[in-house]
C-alpha cells in the first residue's frame, strides 16, 4: 500500500483502509490507489503495530519519508516487495470493499451450521456453539428447523457444493478453509494454528481465508443453481449497491432532484457531509453523472491539471489551479476519471 500511495497518503491513510472506516476520503482511496481489495481485511490492526512496521521498514532501509508520515519505497524496497510478491502472490478473489460484511456474516453461517448438522448426524442435541453471536446462532436454529425432515439431504449436499466450489482454490487455500472448520469431533484451528502448520506468516493465511471465502460468495451468486445451500445463505444479505446506508438516502434524494443545499436541509446534515456521499455515489455506480455539479469545463480543466501534475494530491492541484474550483469539484472530478479509467473494484 505504501507504493500505491507513493507518498499522496500517510500511513494511517492505509490503516483506516486496512481496519475498513468507513469514510469519504478511505471510500475514494480505495479506488483512486487501486486497493479496494484490501479494504477491511484487517480489522483488528492497532496504531502501534502500523508505527511498528514502519519504523522496521525504515530501518533496514526500505522505505523513505518524504513528508510527515507519508513514505515511498527505495529501491532496496522495489527490490524486497517483487521478491516477496512472486514468494506470497497476492490473492485474486480478494475484494474486502465489496465481501467485507458479508463475507464475515457468510462464513459464520457456513461453520455453525456444518457443526450443527455434525452433531446432529450423531443425534447429540447439547454441545457447545462455535460461533456466540446470538443473531447467527438464531438464524441457523431457523434455517436447520425448516430442514428437519431432511437433514442427511442438507448435510450431503452442503459438503457436496463445498467440495465442489473450493476445487475453485489452490490446495493451500481449501486447506485453510477446512482446518477452519468444527466438527463433533474438532474444534476448528486459528488463523496462527493454521500459519504455524502450514508455515506461513499469520497475516497471509488470513488473506488467503479471506480470498477463499470472497472467492466462493462471487462463485455462489453467479452460479446460483449449482450452489443452492450455499446461496441460502446469503440469500437476505445480498445488496446490489455498496453504498454506505447514509449515501443511498442522499441518493435517492438526489433521484427526486434535490440539490445538495436542499439534501443537507432535509437531512440535517453539514453540506460537506452530502458532498461527501455524492463522491461516494460517484465512485460505486458508473451511470452517476458529476454534471450537475462540476461544469465540463471545469472537469476538463481539473483532469488536464491531474494529468499534468502525476499526482492525487488535492491540495497541488487546487493551487495549480489558483484555487479556482473548490476541492469537492476535484474530488468528484477524480473519482469520475477512475471509474471510467475501470480502477473501481464495484461499478453498478
Amino acid at each position: 500500500m505504501i507504493k500505491q500511495f507513493n507518498g499522496n497518503r500517510t500511513v494511517f491513510g492505509a490503516y483506516h483502509i486496512l481496519k475498513g472506516k468507513k469514510s469519504a476520503q478511505t471510500i475514494q482511496d480505495c479506488h483512486l490507489f487501486k486497493i479496494a481489495p484490501f479494504f477491511g481485511v484487517y480489522k483488528q490492526l492497532e496504531r502501534d503495530t502500523v508505527i511498528e512496521v514502519i519504523n522496521t521498514l525504515s530501518e533496514k532501509s526500505l522505505i523513505v519519508e518524504c513528508s510527515e508520515q507519508r513514505f515511498i519505497l527505495t529501491e532496496k524496497g522495489e527490490q524486497f516487495l517483487r521478491r516477496k510478491m512472486n514468494e506470497n502472490p497476492l490473492p485474486r478473489h480478494l475484494n474486502g470493499y465489496i465481501y467485507k460484511d458479508i463475507a464475515e456474516l457468510f462464513w459464520r453461517r457456513i461453520v455453525l451450521t456444518s457443526q450443527c448438522l455434525s452433531f446432529l448426524k450423531i443425534d447429540k442435541n447439547n454441545f457447545l456453539p462455535i460461533i456466540k453471536d446470538r443473531n447467527i446462532q438464531t438464524w441457523v436454529r431457523g434455517y436447520l428447523t425448516t430442514s428437519t425432515n431432511q437433514l442427511d439431504k442438507l448435510t450431503n449436499q452442503l459438503y457436496t457444493e463445498l467440495n465442489e466450489v473450493l476445487k475453485q482454490f489452490s490446495e493451500k487455500e481449501a486447506t485453510i478453509f477446512v482446518l477452519r472448520l468444527s466438527s463433533s469431533h474438532r474444534i476448528g484451528l486459528t488463523n496462527e494454528q493454521i500459519a504455524s502448520e502450514l508455515s506461513v506468516h499469520h497475516f497471509y493465511s488470513h488473506l488467503l481465508f479471506l480470498n477463499t471465502v470472497h472467492g466462493m460468495i462471487r462463485f455462489v451468486t453467479r452460479q446460483k443453481d449449482a450452489f443452492p445451500i450455499l446461496h441460502s445463505f446469503l440469500d437476505d444479505v445480498l445488496k446490489h449497491s455498496y453504498l454506505t446506508e447514509t449515501a443511498k438516502s442522499t441518493y435517492s434524494l438526489l433521484k427526486e432532484g434535490l440539490s445538495i443545499d436542499d439534501i443537507a436541509m432535509r437531512r440535517g446534515l453539514k453540506v460537506s457531509t452530502v458532498e461527501d456521499h455524492v463522491v461516494e455515489i460517484a465512485m460505486s455506480i458508473k451511470s452517476f453523472s458529476i454534471d450537475p455539479f462540476v461544469t465540463k469545463e471545469d472537469q476538463s480543466m481539473i483532469n488536464s491539471t491531474i494529468n499534468f501534475l502525476k499526482t492525487k494530491r488535492l491540495k497541488e492541484i487546487k493551487e495549480e489551479l489558483n484555487h479556482r474550483v473548490s476541492y469537492f469539484a476535484i474530488r468528484l472530478t477524480l473519482a469520475k476519471k477512475e471509474v471510467n479509467n475501470g480502477s473501481n473494484a464495484n461499478l453498478v
